[in-house]
């Protein structure tokens, strides 16, 4: 019995030892594998430390720097204040997004069009400005000159959203652009010609000049030429012979000398005719009196005779404005003549003062008075008939009683002198403003100038009327060449229109002489911030280089790729593409990548603190769970011993029972 009871606890203790080292190999082996995940850890906290990016550079408008994990994204997206990159394929084809090949596929090789794909607009404000100055009738003046020669503002007849279009042009229509038709040969062919007429006409203007004075110079006035007969002026003091010597010069003006003037032309008709009244008055004198309430003027002949008499009276038409009617007799000629006025008010002036009004009827009425009417237009379109009666005939037995002298011209020699020596100077100084250039007597018509400015004059013709003027231009006309409007008023409606390119040139030279030349910048309309349309000319910049670059040929690179970092890593680090850079002359070149300043190599800082946070929290565990292993296996190690000298022990007390029972039994 006792001897069973030691052999099941024998069993027992060597199952709990076959235990234990069964237990002790377990832990080992989990020893063994938390060894492994040390390593694995130290590894990854390795790799993280080790683990490089390349990383590009963005600026902003301070110089700022930031950086971000480089991709084809990154290094080719638009930025103001970026260099521009690109990258290239084996063949020299730039790579490109699916966004910016499908605008380049649109544009159908267009830039403007690719550049509006990108919100750029190339626009300008001047034509809107121009508003500030346009009249009532809505078009834009510009500062030229009147009939005078006068600094004045005169229309272009064209509105500022007019002048635009013909500066810009208009698709499929006679106005290609400013640019465009200054550029074309029509253009060239008429500026040219025209330059050409003014230096042929300024040199022959010249020979007409020395022409004139030599005529001048020459012609007999009663048998004298001017400077003898200053002379014949100057040396007599004899009244009669002065007289005389004025009638003449009366004849002369009338004949001779109008002979040689412009014809039809009124300023010169006036000229002359003020010329011969100066005479007139010279020999025969005048007297000029004044009525106290100034309505009645009186002058009188030296002998006393009335020569010329005024009567003005004032009188309403139905619309109460005032009107004012002028007679007037010469009592020599014994000519009436009638002037009708109304009084309105002068915008230059800010003034009311009388205007003359024509087309007057005026006739006698009884009793000695005037009966005058007038049709005229209110202010609403209306007619009405300005009418007066009652005036009295202030010529009826005219004296001079109750009239004051107010000026004097007296009959002798040396006033009759000084009129004649006027008279000449006068015809001297005039030349040049009345005589016809185009009469034989001046032009020089066998001179080498005259038949060159004839043939510059034949040129410019062909020039403007292919096949010829709609109506013949006389030689008289020659100088009007000068003038756009008459060589449109000469024109068929075939020459107008292709000669309205250049009509719109010479009005657009005329709005920018005044208020300068338009200027055009792009615009991104895209984002309309102030401050980020001051880049719109950068941007445009920035993709016509792209467009440019595009025409030499392209391959569209995945949307995948462009957005990946591993892929343009790779694709640098092994020279499957090239980086390409644009130089401050827009050209683009290659470049080394590891050269450009903008791509840097560089660690991630939270990826390697991530790293480490996790090598500690992992080696930590590990380290935990070693030491309880250990502990484990001290116990186990303990317990084994003890269970070995508990098994010794019993198996030495079953053998010696072993021993004593064969010794009894034996």
């Amino acid at each position: 019995m006792g001897m069973a009871a030691g052999q099941a606890r024998l069993l027992s203790i060597t199952s709990r030892m076959s235990d234990n080292e069964l237990r002790a190999q377990i832990i080992n082996n989990q020893k063994m594998r938390l060894a492994t995940q040390s390593s694995q850890v130290s590894e990854a906290y390795t790799t993280a430390l080790n683990d490089a990016k390349l990383m590009f550079t963005n600026y902003d408008a301070d110089n700022n720097s930031t950086y971000q994990q480089l991709t084809f994204n990154a290094l080719t997206a638009y930025n103001p204040y970026n260099n521009q990159y690109g990258l290239s394929n084996a063949s020299g084809q730039i790579l490109v997004s699916e966004a910016d090949a499908i605008n380049f596929k649109n544009a159908n090789g267009d830039l403007n069009t690719f550049l509006g794909y990108y919100g750029l607009e190339y626009t300008t404000t001047y034509f809107d400005n121009l508003n500030e100055y346009k009249m009532e009738d809505g078009t834009i003046p510009y500062t030229g000159f009147d009939t005078e020669g006068n600094s004045a503002s005169i229309s272009s007849d064209l509105t500022a959203e007019q002048l635009q279009a013909y500066y810009e042009g208009i698709e499929g229509s006679i106005h290609p652009g400013y640019n465009t038709t200054i550029a074309g040969e029509d253009y060239y062919n008429f500026t040219s010609a025209m330059t050409n007429l003014n230096d042929a006409y300024t040199t022959w203007s010249a020979t007409i000049a020395n022409n004139m004075d030599n005529v001048f110079d020459n012609l007999q006035i009663n048998g004298k030429t001017p400077s003898q007969l200053r002379e014949e002026i100057n040396a007599t003091n004899d009244v009669n012979t002065l007289k005389t010597t004025l009638e003449n010069l009366k004849t002369f003006i009338n004949g001779t000398y109008a002979s040689y003037t412009v014809s039809g032309d009124e300023d010169v008709k006036e000229y002359l005719s003020s010329l011969t009244e100066q005479i007139d008055s010279a020999v025969t004198g005048q007297t000029k009196y004044e009525k106290t309430d100034g309505e009645t003027q009186l002058i009188y002949d030296g002998s006393g005779n009335p020569a010329i008499l005024t009567f003005s009276g004032t009188g309403s038409g139905e619309n109460e404005d005032i009107w004012k009617i002028e007679k007037t007799v010469d009592q020599i000629t014994g000519i009436e003549s009638y002037k009708l006025f109304l009084m309105e008010y002068n915008d230059s002036t800010d003034e009311e003062e009388w205007v003359e009004k024509t087309g007057a009827s005026i006739t006698n009425g009884s009793s000695g008075t005037l009966d005058i009417s007038y049709q005229t237009q209110d202010d609403e379109g209306g007619s009405f008939t300005v009418s007066f009666s009652g005036i009295p005939d202030a010529f009826n037995g005219a004296s001079t009683d109750n009239y004051t002298i107010i000026e004097t011209n007296p009959v002798d020699a040396d006033s009759l002198k000084e009129a004649a020596i006027e008279i000449l100077k006068s015809l001297e100084q005039s030349v040049y403003n009345v005589w016809n250039p185009t009469n034989e007597a001046f032009k020089g018509t066998n001179s080498t100038e005259y038949k060159n400015y004839i043939e510059k004059v034949q040129a410019l013709i062909n020039t403007v009327f292919p096949g010829g003027p709609a109506t013949p231009i006389s030689e008289e006309e020659y100088p009007n060449l000068f003038d756009t409007d008459f060589l449109v008023s000469r024109m068929n409606p075939e020459q107008k229109n292709r000669f309205q390119p250049i009509l719109d040139v010479l009005i657009l030279d005329e709005i920018m002489n005044t208020y300068g030349e338009p200027q055009y910048a792009w615009i991104d309309t895209s984002a309309v911030t102030d401050s980020y349309n001051e880049n719109g000319d950068a941007k445009a910049q920035w993709y016509t280089n792209l467009f440019n670059r595009m025409q030499d040929g392209y391959q569209v690179l995945q949307d995948g790729l462009a957005s990946s970092t591993e892929w343009i890593e790779f694709a640098l680090e092994n020279g499957i593409v090239t980086l390409e850079q644009v130089d401050s002359s827009n050209n683009w070149n290659t470049t080394i990548y590891s050269n450009c300043s903008d791509i840097t190599e560089q660690t991630d800082s939270v990826a390697i603190t991530i790293a480490e946070a996790e090598y500690n929290a992992a080696m930590n565990k590990i380290e935990n769970k070693d030491k309880m292993y250990d502990l484990e296996l001290k116990n186990i190690d303990t317990e084994h011993n003890s269970l070995e000298t508990e098994y010794e022990s019993i198996k030495s007390a079953i053998d010696k029972n072993i021993e004593r029972t064969f010794k009894i039994y034996s």
